[in-house]
């Protein structure tokens, strides 16, 4: 009895917090904002030790050039978007007309503008994250159940346990809107979230959701199928535009959210043609048109190898046969290029990058070019970086240093310096393609997520800001992931001994002055092996749930048509199961 209060006190908890999570997700970063910038910065708790960001005083540096009327390129290190400056620069403007109380003064100053814009957009990531999670809770017609049912009656009894205390709304919060990583990094002063993070998501909440009830007619598909799928794609490719702009990174998903919409689109179409196959059987069987690249890709595959003879068929991908290869490729293009939804995606996605870098080299010159996009080309920085190439980068400026004492040789030096940077992209491009076709038509939260973490463990310059550019993409496809296999234990134990192997070896360099930098690297290698080990464990245990996998399945219903069901794509090396169906 006397367990109960505090066990019912526990109960209300939980319940405010997963009934509120946007209030209150929004007041602990407020909060946290003035606290820690007051105790930290001002030296009240810790002499010494600063909590926001470096980052943060280069954007208000580079406002208060725009304030004053000169380019932000002018404060040294801002290689980011002048309009972000431009935003910023907003309350130097208005403080002097000496307008607003206490709470405005506070809200406009310098000092606390810039984050809590960030930690407005950071709570708005939270907000799409939950609501996509609960939709796609909703479309899978259950509530909190895993995908693959265990018949272990220790582990059912630890996941009742954990839905007792743990609703799933308070689930779908602890993501992010409760994720220490993402409060942490917006109220420091990183603007990740409203760059970069936010137009990402609204990308993805804009593509990814569309009707799954087929239409009646070709008219019902132009009216009420496919046009829908237009306006998303035109809508899709300006938000995906200004990501692009504010931060390159995001152009490595314009290949994904193509094959999506073109896979959208082909999917209307077909299942019109399926209602109206009903009527006029005999007539679509003749049609030769029907036999075209909108089949799938086993039905490809099927088709190649009838011609070439071949007894096998739902084969996995063919890597040892270059011709057929190549034919795949023909299919792809066409795929992505003659759809009419994934190329106005890329065609609004190049324009609104184009007019923007257009605004942006006007009004600020060529530096705003060369410092705002084409720099992240090349960008090495050897500083509060976990990757794997971060020694070689290291040494590689020293030598550029040495090499700038004599003159004849410092050109010499700075171009082969940019052309070993741009090594580390080869394999990044490889895992792209490999990710992009392979699952992005099927599973688009699932294959960013993937190129994301593939893109970040490859990159030559990795900061703790990275890592909430797949952290934001996880809760998006967390239910396809295995997590309580062996493998994946021992995976993420194996993650969290790297990262405080690296931490330990980094605060010995930079804090204790110790000469320790090959155990940085050692670190930063052994950082690399247990990222690639996650990502492996996360695609062998990769799992899709019976419903989706009918949801996203393109049927033809015919005597002479295959109905193909993806099992987790071609390119993951998987079979496609491949059957024909009963004539009716």
């Amino acid at each position: 009895q006397k367990m109960m209060p505090s066990k019912a006190s526990r109960r209300r908890l939980l319940s405010i917090l997963a009934q509120h999570p946007v209030l209150l997700g929004l007041a602990i970063r407020l909060l946290l904002i003035y606290a820690l910038s007051s105790l930290l910065d001002d030296g009240l708790l810790l002499q010494g030790v600063r909590y926001t960001d470096i980052d943060y005083d280069v954007f208000t540096d580079a406002a208060h050039h725009v304030s004053a009327g000169r380019s932000p390129y002018e404060r040294h290190t801002y290689r980011y978007t002048p309009f972000l400056a431009s935003l910023l620069s907003f309350p130097m403007s208005y403080s002097n007309n000496g307008r607003g109380g206490v709470a405005a003064e506070w809200i406009l100053s310098t000092r606390y503008f810039g984050k809590i814009l960030f930690c407005l957009a950071d709570v708005v990531c939270g907000y799409i994250i939950l609501t996509l999670r609960r939709r796609k809770r909703g479309l899978l017609g259950a509530t909190n159940k895993p995908t693959v049912v265990d018949d272990n009656s220790r582990q059912k009894r630890w996941k009742e346990m954990l839905d007792d205390y743990l609703p799933p709304e308070l689930k779908d919060a602890l993501w992010w809107l409760y994720n220490p990583l993402p409060i942490n990094i917006c109220t420091r002063g990183s603007a990740e979230s409203f760059v970069v993070l936010l137009p990402v998501l609204a990308t993805v909440a804009i593509a990814d959701v569309y009707q799954r009830q087929p239409p009646m007619s070709a008219k019902q598909s132009w009216k009420g199928g496919t046009l829908p799928i237009m306006a998303r794609a035109c809508m899709a490719g300006i938000i995906h535009g200004i990501g692009i702009h504010a931060k390159l990174y995001p152009v490595i998903y314009t290949i994904s959210f193509m094959a999506n919409f073109s896979r959208q689109h082909q999917e209307r179409e077909m299942l019109c043609q399926m209602s109206e196959q009903q009527k006029q059987q005999q007539k679509q069987q003749q049609n030769p048109k029907d036999a075209g690249w909108r089949y799938l890709l086993s039905e490809q595959l099927s088709e190649i190898d009838e011609k070439s003879k071949n007894k096998k068929k739902g084969t996995t991908f063919p890597w040892k046969h270059p011709v057929q290869i190549g034919v795949l490729g023909i299919f792809w293009l066409q795929r992505l290029f003659f759809t009419l939804s994934s190329l106005l995606f890329l065609v609004f996605s190049i324009g609104t990058v184009g007019i923007l870098t257009y605004l942006a080299v006007v009004k600020h010159g060529q530096v705003a070019l060369e410092e705002g996009l084409l720099y992240h080309f090349q960008r090495v920085d050897h500083r509060h970086n976990y990757s794997m190439y971060w020694y070689w980068i290291y040494l590689s400026r020293g030598r550029a240093e040495v090499a700038m004492s004599a003159s004849t040789k410092a050109a010499t030096s700075l171009s082969t310096s940019s052309a070993w940077g741009c090594i580390p992209l080869l394999p990044q491009i490889l895992l792209l393609g490999f990710s992009s076709l392979g699952i992005a038509p099927y599973d688009l939260s699932f294959a960013l997520f993937c190129q994301t973490f593939a893109f970040v463990a490859f990159n030559k310059v990795i900061t703790a800001q990275y890592f909430t550019w797949y952290l934001c993409l996880l809760p998006l496809c967390s239910d396809r992931v295995q997590w309580n296999s062996r493998q994946m234990y021992l995976s993420l134990v194996l993650l969290a001994v790297s990262i405080i192997t690296w931490l330990l070896s980094a605060f010995s360099l930079e804090m204790l002055g110790w000469k320790s930098h090959r155990q940085v690297w050692m670190a930063s290698l052994f950082f690399f092996l247990a990222n690639v080990n996650l990502l492996r464990s996360i695609l062998n245990g990769y799992l899709q749930s019976k419903k989706e996998s009918e949801a996203f399945s393109w049927i033809m219903d015919s005597s002479n048509t295959s109905v193909c069901r993806p099992c987790g794509g071609p390119l993951l090396g998987r079979r496609w199961v491949t059957r024909k169906s009963k004539a009716s």
